[in-house]
């Protein structure tokens, strides 16, 4: 009888070897074929599944993300107050940047950073960072919105600190990945929010 194969979980097994090629070689010069042989398939069975480079990069983002934002959701379903939550966000998202999916921050980067140099559209719309941020953005001015309600948080604009928030997390993740040496990224996480909470706190 010939083999039965579950289409889901060997397009699972593709992302996750494409993933580790491409923390190898970089987005750029890795090569269907590349991924193909690391995955033990032929050319031919790799497109069944994804139709090029960037689909199989858009899959591994849209897969990342929803891990991330169901940890998120379940992190801060564990308490109330404002204040663990900021701490238990941040906690959550710096662990998925050092133990994610084979180094996906700076893969990432590495392929919406081709996208700027070459003006490609098309690869700049598979990191739909927009939408992330959109995402992040809300989750954050939802617990701080609560906080000012419990009359944790003094009154602000909401909106502006949490996009401040995820500008200062950017900019910490961004040094670390250029320069791991720099700093501490989880030391330099406490200390961001430890300055965001003395600033906004009653």
């Amino acid at each position: 009888m010939p083999k039965i194969i579950d289409k889901d979980v060997k397009k699972m097994e593709i992302l996750h070897v494409a993933m580790r090629v491409f923390a190898r070689k970089g987005v750029v010069k890795t090569k269907m074929i590349d991924i193909a042989t690391a995955a033990g398939i032929g050319k031919g069975t790799i497109y069944e599944y994804f139709s090029s480079k960037e689909d199989i990069f858009k899959n591994a983002f849209v897969f990342f993300f929803q891990n991330l934002e169901n940890s998120i959701q379940h992190v801060l379903s564990r308490t109330e107050d404002p204040v663990e939550q900021l701490n238990l966000l941040m906690e959550t998202s710096v662990e998925s940047i050092l133990h994610g999916e084979e180094g996906f921050a700076e893969i990432m980067m590495d392929f919406w950073a081709e996208g700027v140099r070459n003006k490609d559209r098309e690869v700049l719309d598979v990191v739909d960072l927009k939408g992330i941020y959109a995402s992040y953005r809300k989750v954050i001015k939802k617990i701080i919105d609560n906080g000012i309600k419990q009359g944790v948080f003094r009154e602000m604009d909401s909106t502006i600190v949490a996009s401040i928030l995820i500008g200062a997390l950017d900019g910490i993740m961004l040094q670390w990945i250029l320069d791991r040496k720099a700093m501490n990224i989880r030391k330099g996480y406490q200390v961001l929010l430890k300055s965001m909470l003395e600033g906004i706190k009653l």
